[in-house]
């Protein structure tokens, strides 16, 4: 007998691939805005997506938010450029950039039918640690009436991010489910693996950049796209 009932997903990079909004929207944006206008985009977006481990620790550890996070992450790209920009010139930046990004959002009819298909036996939420509006991309993506605003679990209102325990809690807590109750899918190991793992959920790791396991633990089951956990998780549902 299957005994899942609760499929918690990562959204960026899991349900949503991050090339589709995030690198095309920021290479878009800097060539709208004058202070960027010119500068090689793509090795900027290269700067932007890789900063310094040192801000990313400061971010996990709650010692500066997701806006600092963001102004310094910029800063740190402009750098590199040898380019000295006020917080007035990057908050046009970053604001031009989540405009535009969104429209770079639009709807993948395969993860629609995907999750309309398992909206048929299991509820579905999404917890994410992403730093910009998860509500507004699911509806963007046309998902917006299976993953309502309750069903979200966003890290940056709650306060904490995974692999922080609470915030799995707090979606279980939600959805009154147990871990043993629950699957998780997502394609960070350390996230949406070994977290979920560790508060007694089983995990389904979405390895689409082709690695080795990091460690031992025991998935549920490890596919390379989203789209194939169609066949593991109906099939599984089938066998009751």
């Amino acid at each position: 007998m299957n005994k899942y009932s609760l499929l918690l997903f990562d959204l960026d990079d899991t349900l949503l691939e991050n090339s589709s909004w995030f690198d095309d929207g920021l290479v878009h944006s800097l060539t709208e805005h004058p202070v960027t206008r010119g500068m090689d985009g793509q090795l900027f977006l290269k700067k932007i997506k890789q900063p310094p481990k040192s801000l990313i620790a400061k971010l996990i550890s709650g010692e500066i938010n997701t806006y600092e996070f963001k102004i310094e992450r910029w800063k740190s790209a402009f750098d590199y450029f040898d380019v000295k920009v006020n917080n007035e010139a990057i908050e046009q930046l970053e604001s031009l950039f989540h405009n535009i990004s969104l429209k770079f959002i639009t709807i993948n009819e395969n993860v629609l039918n995907l999750m309309n298909e398992l909206t048929k036996h299991y509820e579905v939420g999404i917890v994410t640690n992403g730093l910009y509006d998860p509500h507004q991309k699911v509806i963007n993506m046309g998902l917006g009436d299976i993953f309502s605003q309750d069903k979200i679990f966003h890290a940056e209102p709650l306060g904490f991010r995974k692999p922080d325990s609470r915030i799995y809690h707090i979606a279980l807590e939600a959805f009154n489910k147990k871990p043993e109750e629950t699957l998780f899918i997502g394609d960070s190991w350390t996230h949406d693996v070994i977290g979920p793992m560790e508060v007694g959920m089983d995990a389904i790791w979405v390895n689409f950049r082709g690695i080795e396991k990091p460690t031992e633990h025991t998935l549920f089951a490890m596919v390379s796209s989203i789209g194939e956990i169609r066949d593991v998780l109906l099939r599984n549902r089938s066998e009751k």
